[in-house]
Parts: structure tokens; sequence; C-alpha cells
């Protein structure tokens, strides 16, 4: 059976390392930084898409 290195880490944990900018060593930890980043982007896109269509519709 092979062994698996994981770390564990709580999401309040996480959410701090990507705000004060940890540098990370392994290119794992950059690419998951940047898939987070990238769907952080997408919700925030989305709740101002719901807020401009509620507006336009007169919610």
């Amino acid at each position: 059976m092979a062994k698996n290195n994981y770390q564990m880490i709580t999401v309040k944990e996480y959410v701090n390392m990507l705000d004060n900018e940890v540098t990370y060593l392994d290119t794992d930890a950059k690419e998951l930084k940047a898939s987070v980043e990238k769907y952080l982007i997408k919700v925030r896109r989305a709740q101002t898409n719901a807020k401009i269509l509620e507006s336009l519709l007169g919610y």
C-alpha cells in the first residue's frame, strides 16, 4: 500500500494563507491557490450578475 503525505488544514487557515500571500514552495500548492482564486472570482461574478438581474427585473 502506498503511503500518501497529506497535510490537514482548515478552511479558515487556508483563507488566512491566501489573505497573507504565503509563499508556496511546491507547484501543487500554487495550482490549488490559483484554482481557489478562480472559483472565488466566479462566485463574486455570479453574485454581481444576480444583483444586476434583480435590478433589471425590479425586485
